[in-house]
């Protein structure tokens, strides 16, 4: 009996195996615990991925509220089996319509799924199928709204605006507490000035005309701060028509609220200053057409001589192209010098008062090493102090200072050096006053630009730091630029391997990945290169070719405007007639090399 049971259990496995439908099995705990192979060649994601977070994530949000009811009417309810449609994220971000049967074992808890793909159907819907639903039972709230879900506030409301019911996502971003926010309204969500105006009332009542409604404002918290919110508000009707109540869904987005701030700040000020520089260009410009003119007129008074007349047209036509020339690179020259310029006031600005710091701070210890004596030669002197100073030493641990004091000038002391550091590389970083073509130490002008965008690449609570490797060839022997500009292209070329590195960072599950970036120098010759490789993304061949194309980038709005590599080009290949190459496949990084010619001759 026991070994043709063990072949039945064979056989079975091999059917789920090679099955073309999606099978699956979701344990108590919202996780998928079986899933047959068909799952990671239709999704993309393996089938690792899958069971490693709650099944719902990976659901379409518009689809949540319709797919929870019907696993209620499953598992709540008690039905014997639903069947419904829903959107499904596949690896590379697009969505799947996928149509689900699925059958409830209540004694072990688990629900059977078959699943059968759809494919990519915008045109598809989903038939809700809320027959004999009603909200008014707190365990069908419960049920329907996952307490699983930790970074959405999801919950429900009556048709009165009051919350009914409350999962953990909500507690941990509002603050509040099941049982001290259920049968509140939902009005307390909204900030003073919203419930002055109705704002409340008006999206409740929209809701329940269009049947959903998505907005964003501020939200109040328990503790009465405020973060901005993306909220979805859906209204839940019989099949009669009847309002029932309302389900929402709150997502925190106060970090994207604040870079987006930071952002149109910053566009704001970089747009005035272009348009202060315009104004200048074009009064340089008027000054030069009338210097034009001018010229125009003495060649025609000089007409009369023959001889004087050919001098003065060939001078007039070379200083024209030189003026054609230099009006086209003022916008580039002018941006630079007012970053230049930008950078070294702060940079001299810090360092003024930090020098103060520092200079005193040798004093001040000075200072404190003789109150310290004096203090000793009291306690030998007098070594039975009265109460009061008995207890005014306990209190203020008078040991632990004496220990602590010199520790701590030696730490205020090393900051006051770490800042001048940094305000030094500012300073180099900015090339101000280095506008003419001179040899420069390389390893110097990198090394200053990687300490001038050193807190980029230290990690955070969400992000790994990036591993910087340096492999700097010793015989690399100065090379003739134009140091300022020579650092703008490799802060250029650094930012972008750091943007694709942080993004692709957050996309990898595995543990064992760490984002490196490698700066290489090589001597060759009577030219240098400098190579910048990360081990992040990297690019197909239709991206990769136009990457040095002016305003072409990948990144989305608001994050780059695609003038970083096609500035870089120009400073590299025109200004110092070298080379820029970039090397990528998709899945194995990207690497860009720079060529320079060591000096003007070569």
């Amino acid at each position: 009996m026991s070994s043709k049971l063990g072949s039945s259990r064979i056989n079975l496995m091999k059917f789920f195996e090679l099955s073309p439908d999606l099978l699956g099995v979701i344990g108590s705990d919202s996780h998928f615990k079986h899933l047959s192979p068909a799952w990671e060649s239709i999704l993309g994601h393996s089938n690792q991925e899958l069971k490693s977070r709650p099944w719902i994530e990976w659901i379409h949000t518009d689809d949540l509220q319709k797919t929870l009811s019907h696993i209620n009417n499953l598992v709540i309810v008690g039905k014997d089996k639903v069947t419904f449609k829903n959107r499904l994220r596949c690896r590379n971000g697009k969505y799947r319509w996928l149509s689900w049967q699925a059958n409830y074992d209540p004694q072990n808890h688990l629900i059977y799924t078959q699943v059968s793909d759809l494919g990519e159907r915008p045109g598809c819907s989903i038939s809700p199928n809320l027959s004999g639903q009603r909200f008014n039972s707190p365990e069908e709230h419960f049920r329907l709204l996952v307490d699983g879900v930790k970074d959405h506030a999801i919950y429900m409301l009556d048709r009165h605006g009051r919350v009914i019911s409350w999962n953990s996502g909500a507690e941990r971003i509002n603050g509040w507490e099941a049982h001290e926010i259920i049968g509140q309204s939902s009005s307390i969500f909204f900030t003073v000035a919203s419930r002055q105006r109705r704002v409340p009332e008006k999206v409740l009542r929209v809701a329940a005309t269009s049947g959903r409604v998505e907005f964003e404002n501020w939200r109040m918290r328990k503790d009465g701060s405020c973060f901005w919110a993306n909220v979805t508000l859906s209204a839940l009707r019989d099949e009669r028509g009847q309002l029932l109540g309302y389900a929402t869904i709150t997502r925190d987005v106060t970090d994207r609220k604040q870079e987006e701030e930071a952002l149109q700040q910053a566009y704001d000020n970089l747009e005035k200053r272009v348009e202060e520089r315009t104004a200048e260009l074009q009064a340089a410009n008027s000054r030069l057409r009338e210097e034009v003119h001018i010229r125009s007129q003495a060649e025609e008074a000089l007409r009369q001589s023959q001889k004087r007349l050919t001098q003065q047209a060939s001078q007039l036509e070379a200083t024209l192209r030189e003026l054609r020339s230099t009006q086209a690179q003022l916008i580039h020259t002018e941006k630079m010098s007012g970053l230049g310029q930008l950078v070294a006031g702060v940079a001299h600005e810090i360092n003024n008062p930090v020098g103060f710091i520092h200079g005193n701070l040798e004093h001040a210890s000075h200072y404190v090493q003789d109150l310290l004596r004096l203090i000793h030669c009291y306690q030998e002197h007098y070594p039975n102090p009265t109460p009061k100073i008995q207890a005014e030493l306990e209190d203020i641990d008078l040991d632990f200072i004496v220990a602590d004091m010199p520790k701590l000038l030696a730490s205020m002391n090393q900051g006051t050096q770490r800042i001048q550091a940094i305000v030094q590389s500012l300073r180099h970083f900015s090339g101000l006053n280095e506008a003419q073509y001179k040899p420069v130490d390389l390893h110097n002008a990198l090394n200053s630009t990687l300490r001038v965008l050193q807190h980029r690449l230290q990690g955070d609570g969400q992000q790994q730091p990036i591993q910087l490797i340096r492999n700097y060839d010793p015989n690399l022997t100065k090379v003739d630029c134009f140091p300022g500009q020579l650092n703008q292209a490799f802060a250029n070329v650094i930012s972008n391997a750091i943007d694709a590195l942080q993004d692709y960072d957050k996309t990898q599950d595995s543990a064992d990945y760490r984002p490196t970036l490698t700066v290489e120098t090589q001597h060759l010759g009577d030219r240098v290169r400098i190579t910048f490789s990360d081990n992040g993304p990297g690019m197909d061949e239709s991206v990769r070719s136009r990457i040095f194309d002016p305003f072409f980038t990948t990144k989305p709005v608001g994050r780059g405007t695609g003038l970083g590599l096609s500035t870089t080009y120009q400073i590299i290949v025109d200004k110092h007639r070298g080379s820029l190459t970039c090397t990528s496949q998709c899945q194995q990084g990207t690497s860009i090399a720079i060529e320079l010619p060591l000096n003007s001759n070569s």
